[in-house]
């Protein structure tokens, strides 16, 4: 039987009326916990790193590199590979699932967001991952929206709210993103 966090990051209804969200529940009073100790640890990745690792329930490369402050709710759901640099004020609701690719950066006070409602019952939690592919830039104060895939290489430009797929080696900017060029034309 799959847990209420594979059913949740397989894009499956969840109602959060259910005796089985409890664990949910508790899943994100430990991580605003973990959030708050490193938010507030003094900042460097000697005293960030164990953090780091119980918030993500397992190490992440040492390569990796989070500047605090950050919250992310369910940092279990993501999956962050090498050489990834994330500037401070990184907001993740990740209940969906979260995959960021190797050398990919990400610009300050960016949202990446995995959950939604259902628009007749709201206490019906309705998630799609996001896929952030390998080597992609995200400027600052970017939204990423549930379902999104960014492809290898992309940039986003800073203030975009991107709402649909971008594809590799592409620039997109705007409210809501919209194809800028192709970066190797």
């Amino acid at each position: 039987m799959k847990s209420i966090f594979d059913t949740l990051r397989s894009g499956e209804p969840v109602n959060m009326r259910d005796k089985e969200y409890a664990t949910v529940i508790d899943s994100m009073a430990k991580g605003r916990l973990l959030n708050f100790k490193i938010n507030h640890t003094i900042p460097t990745m000697g005293n960030i790193r164990p953090l780091l690792d119980q918030l993500f329930d397992h190490s992440l490369d040492e390569t990796v590199y989070i500047t605090p402050p950050f919250e992310i709710d369910f940092a279990r759901q993501m999956s962050i590979g090498k050489n990834v640099f994330i500037n401070h004020s990184l907001t993740c609701m990740s209940i969906g699932g979260i995959r960021i690719g190797d050398g990919t950066m990400i610009g300050p006070n960016v949202i990446i967001a995995t959950d939604n409602h259902d628009l007749h019952d709201k206490m019906i939690l309705k998630c799609k991952s996001v896929e952030i592919g390998k080597n992609v830039w995200i400027g600052a104060g970017a939204r990423i929206l549930p379902g999104v895939h960014i492809g290898d290489n992309a940039v986003v430009g800073a203030g975009s709210v991107v709402t649909k797929d971008v594809e590799a080696d592409t620039v997109v900017a705007g409210v809501p993103a919209k194809f800028i060029k192709n970066i190797n034309s």
